[in-house]
């Protein structure tokens, strides 16, 4: 197998093990293993097969593997994490330069943008890397996002915006990412950023296949961690730990 197949394996079996230890109702602890089983059956097939279908298949294992830790947070959970991360915010949040006015719709697109940032990246390999190349973007792009997910059933918390809903005015663009977060997220806070290291460490794929492409992403990447932390998507030590993730799997990708 692939070392990002091996990597997929390894994270939903460990959740579904998870599954049945964490205190969660059993209609979620069927739901998670079912929705665990479905990347493992998936490898498994998809390498009998032997087609190109499993460079795609990644797509549905990177949210897959966001999806399965939120049906694993406990029913009844501490606070003390999320108090750790609103003194953390409390502390670095002064230090921020202001978001001018002509740039805050730009960053809240940006973020908006972190959703198709992963195709958009994967066709850029696809078209112009090696399968080598496509087994170092994945092995990245779903290291970065599994740090990222596997720590919410034990270190749970909500995103700053629902705690301070007035915190941050929100625009035509902020109130479409709202609503996009309360309709296609579990509301709970993934500490570090997967949106941040998500995206960077997909950045930093394209960009050892093509530095002009990679550069853009690039460029994208810094907005979304600006639009993160000052549209309340995240604390700013999400976004801080985010792309310490992001390199570090792209680091371990490289050594493949």
């Amino acid at each position: 197998m692939a070392a990002y197949e091996w990597l997929v394996v390894v994270y939903f079996s460990a959740l579904i093990a998870a599954a049945w230890i964490v205190p969660v109702p059993m209609s979620r602890r069927l739901q998670a293993t079912s929705l665990g089983a479905a990347p493992l059956v998936l490898v498994v097939v998809s390498r009998a097969v032997a087609t190109d279908v499993r460079w795609w298949l990644p797509h549905f294992f990177l949210l897959a593997g966001y999806w399965m830790p939120g049906l694993l947070v406990p029913v009844t959970h501490g606070r003390r994490f999320e108090a750790w991360l609103v003194r953390s915010d409390a502390r670095l949040r002064p230090s921020l330069p202001a978001v001018p006015a002509w740039a805050a719709p730009v960053v809240e697109l940006a973020y908006l943008l972190c959703y198709p940032l992963v195709p958009v990246s994967f066709a850029i390999v696809w078209m112009n890397g090696t399968a080598a190349d496509l087994e170092r973007f994945w092995f990245a792009v779903l290291m970065a996002g599994y740090c990222c997910y596997v720590t919410l059933p034990w270190l749970v918390s909500r995103p700053p915006r629902l705690l301070h809903p007035d915190g941050t005015r929100r625009r035509t663009l902020g109130t479409i990412n709202t609503q996009v977060l309360a309709r296609a997220s579990h509301e709970f806070n993934t500490f570090p950023s997967g949106h941040v290291a998500v995206t960077a460490a997909a950045a930093a794929a394209v960009a050892t296949i093509s530095v002009r492409d990679g550069a853009l992403l690039g460029i994208v990447v810094v907005a979304i961690c600006v639009g993160a932390a000052s549209g309340r998507y995240h604390y700013v030590v999400d976004v801080l730990f985010g792309l310490g993730i992001a390199a570090a799997a792209h680091a371990a990708a490289a050594a493949l």
